[in-house]
């Protein structure tokens, strides 16, 4: 197929270059441009008009010259004709652009031959051929000049007079116009090349300017993420010392809310005693570009604290000082730990001969560390002794909270106290240890039986009970414990027996800490199953080992089923039906839920599409996301890819979440929800009631539905709706314009109590167990699952 370029010309098949002079000159024409449209229409408008004022004067000079009207008007149409058809909207750019060219050099060719081929005629041609250039192209321009070529030497040639004064010579006088027209077209394209170059170096000159203001602008953004982020508190101040801007991070740590402290000097944050040192600090910085001091800072409480201040001086672009940025931090828990580490190293130096019992002892409880542990370990085992040993693992249930909460400071207490306390529980010649953390062993070289390893963890549970004092504050922490008992025969090693030893201590945690359980085989089979279970769990999406039901959930106000819950079961190969509680605390734990919520997105759009084909009235499908799946951040990109994929419309899918994904990584669950409602899919809190939202969070997330957790509607009877803890959770849902469901619904009573209370939809039992896709189509043909409310249709 012929292809047509910007000029308007057919590329034709030829061959590959231009040979020999033409292929140099085509080299030295400018490449030219695409100019903007609105440029190239501009430019276009005026060489109509120009055109236009042509065609006037041809005909004036026509009449002048005593061609007559008729005349007049013959020698105009060649010169309207083009213009007219230069005007003609549907041709390209390129092919209007060689028109009005042609049309340009046309007219001075008319106009030459009325004024028979004066000299001075031909000047038209040099004033007109410019115009050919403004189209940033070359071809209109070598149009241009290839008319005037064929012009002067073919129609000289043939029409005498027409084109040069009779008697001169056409040969002479066209060799003397082309090297004219040349001379001016060769300083046409050396501006037009020099126009080029200038114009590159200027838009290289703009787009990197532009790059770098872009990239500067970034930085200050940037910079100011930091700054809004940041714990640290950051604040600005003027000249004289009064607060300009005041971050997060400040109103944090002092107390102070920004319209409170914007326009106070400084003075108010600086603790009593200490505001005389603030002039000078202001003064130096006006030599000093900065300065890091040490002040003790007063909070809106009234409190004090160690600060460590960075405070840089701002100037403007001629450096001129207009105030200064501080960055303020607390130190007082650093200073703390800093004069603890300085006692620490002159007690290390003091005492240069405890550093090899400190090699084999944990330097903070003085327990043994993990090489004397393991060194004693070898040697009970190496024993053979014939009566029984034991290993004890403890593990401080809830320690983390302490060092959250109050720091690393608070925890050292508990750990050497709880410590202390081990110790005190054991025979000396029993070893206990600190492996790290909050991990102790407790290794009994010799027990008269099982029950005396069993009440020996009995002990260390009641001492690790027992609260902790630290300051104001007072922890309580228990342990949960794991117990390898040792038989020299059985051929363990250390590391085997301290994993049996872990094992069962997760074991513990599992039955519900502050407790011990003995490590028995089947435990280790069962840390391996769940190994293989993970692995299972990483292909059983792709190999279609994963199934959706659907569970029905009915409009109180309709009656009718709008929609459904879809409830992923796990086919495996080998072992069957794999429910739920089974496999989804093993696939969060290990990350395949991921994978798991993809899957059942793609697959519950795929049977919305299904539905419609079937011709089902219009559905929801609610999809349950982990926690963990929201806080990866591309959970829209899913929605969408999904939608698309099997042709419905996004707001077709509901999305559940639990109270905990909210809380636990609030701030990306927020922002992902956001751009998830953004493509109109409902967002319902599920099992709502069991975990910690807030009032003030649930208005802030963009949440449709609330589901009330099956254990609340257990707990309603026909008589005792309206003081029930659903009938609060269904009140504030309508208070903040939110659909309610009720889950977990099984007798009619409760469906009557949460009618009675104004509850939008229900699911549960009483009108359906999860069922497949094609026995959902059925329910819904069905007569409506409950009467309708009075007043609203069927």
């Amino acid at each position: 197929m012929e292809a047509r370029t910007e000029s308007g010309s057919t590329a034709a098949p030829g061959p590959p270059a231009v040979p020999g002079l033409l292929a140099r000159v085509a080299r030295t024409l400018p490449s030219g441009r695409h100019l903007p449209d609105e440029q190239w229409h501009r430019h276009h408008r005026f060489v109509l008009r120009t055109l236009a004022a042509l065609t006037v004067v041809v005909a004036g000079h026509a009449l002048v010259a005593g061609h007559g009207v008729l005349g007049a008007g013959g020698l105009t149409v060649p010169v309207a004709a083009l213009g007219a058809a230069a005007a003609l909207p549907f041709l390209t750019r390129g092919e209007r652009a060689n028109l009005a060219a042609v049309g340009l050099m046309t007219a001075a060719a008319v106009v030459v031959h009325v004024s028979g081929g004066r000299t001075e005629a031909h000047f038209l041609f040099f004033a007109l051929l410019p115009l050919a250039a403004l189209y940033a192209t070359p071809v209109p321009f070598v149009l241009a000049v290839g008319f005037v070529a064929l012009h002067h030497f073919v129609l000289g040639s043939l029409l005498h007079g027409s084109v040069f004064v009779h008697g001169q010579s056409v040969a002479q006088m066209a060799l003397l116009h082309a090297v004219f027209i040349l001379v001016e077209s060769w300083a046409c394209f050396v501006a037009w090349r020099h126009f080029e170059d200038r114009r590159e170096l200027v838009e290289r000159l703009v787009s990197d300017r532009t790059a770098q203001l872009r990239e500067q602008r970034d930085e200050l953004l940037r910079l100011a993420a930091v700054v809004q982020s940041t714990d640290d508190a950051v604040y600005t101040a003027s000249l004289d010392g009064r607060v300009r801007t005041w971050n997060p991070g400040a109103e944090r740590l002092y107390g102070h809310a920004a319209a409170e402290v914007i326009g106070r000097h400084v003075r108010c944050l600086v603790a009593p005693g200490q505001q005389g040192l603030v002039g000078p600090a202001l003064v130096a910085l006006q030599q000093q570009s900065n300065v890091r001091l040490e002040r003790l800072h007063r909070r809106r409480d009234g409190s004090v604290f160690e600060a460590l201040l960075t405070v840089s001086a701002i100037r403007d672009e001629d450096g001129t000082l207009t105030g200064h940025a501080a960055i303020v931090r607390d130190v007082t828990e650093q200073k703390r730990a800093q004069a603890e580490a300085v006692s620490n190293a002159h007690r290390l130096q003091e005492q240069a001969g405890e550093l090899a019992r400190l090699a084999l002892h944990d330097s903070l409880t003085g327990l043994a560390n993990r090489v004397l542990l393991r060194d004693r370990l070898e040697a009970v085992l190496a024993a053979r002794r014939t009566g029984p040993g034991a290993v004890l693992l403890l593990d401080l249930d809830d320690f983390k909270a302490v060092n959250d909460v109050h720091g690393h400071g608070a925890g050292d207490a508990v750990l050497t106290a709880v410590a202390s306390r081990l110790r005190s529980c054991v025979r000396p010649e029993d070893t206990v240890a600190r492996l790290g953390g909050d991990e102790f062993v407790v290794l009994v070289d010799a027990a008269r039986g099982r029950d005396e390893v069993g009440a020996v963890a009995e002990r260390l549970i009641a001492a690790s009970n027992a609260s902790v004092p630290w300051g104001p504050e007072t922890f309580e922490v228990g342990c949960s414990i794991g117990i390898a008992l040792l038989d020299p025969a059985d051929g363990r090693d250390p590391d085997e027996v301290l994993r049996d030893a872990d094992i069962a201590m997760y074991a513990a945690k599992a039955a519900g800490r502050n407790r011990f359980a003995v490590f028995e085989p089947a435990m280790h089979e069962q840390v391996v199953a769940q190994t293989q279970l993970v692995r299972d769990l990483r292909t059983a999406a792709g190999s279609g080992q994963f199934s959706l039901l659907y569970q029905p959930q009915v409009d109180l106000r309709s009656g009718r089923i709008t929609g459904a819950e879809a409830l992923a079961r796990w086919h495996h190969p080998l072992h069957g039906l794999v429910l739920p509680d089974t496999f989804i605390p093993v696939a969060e734990s290990s990350g395949t839920i991921d994978l798991i919520d993809d899957w059942a997105l793609g697959e519950a759009c795929r049977q919305l599409a299904g539905w419609d084909a079937a011709g089902l009235p219009r559905l929801q499908v609610a999809v349950n996301i982990s926690a963990r799946r929201l806080a990866r951040g591309d959970l829209a990109d899913t929605v969408r890819s999904s939608a698309r994929a099997a042709g419905v419309d996004p707001a077709r899918l509901e999305v559940e979440i639990t109270e905990t994904a909210t809380t636990s990584c609030a701030d990306e669950a927020a922002r992902t929800l956001q751009e998830v409602r953004a493509l109109g899919v409902s967002i319902a809190i599920d099992d709502f009631g069991t975990g910690h939202s807030s009032f003030g969070r649930l208005r802030v997330l963009p949440v449709d539905r609330l589901k009330i957790d099956r254990s609340f509607v257990a707990a309603l009877d026909g008589r005792a709706g309206a003081g029930s803890i659903a009938g609060a959770m269904v009140a504030m849902g309508r208070s903040l314009g939110l659909d309610v469901v009720a889950e977990g619904v099984e007798t009619a009573e409760q469906l009557d109590a949460l009618r009675a209370l104004g509850c939008s939809s229900v699911q549960g039992w009483l009108f359906g167990r999860p069922v497949p896709a094609d026995e959902i189509a059925s329910l819904v043909r069905a007569a409506p699952p409950v009467p309708a409310l009075p007043g609203r249709p069927s």
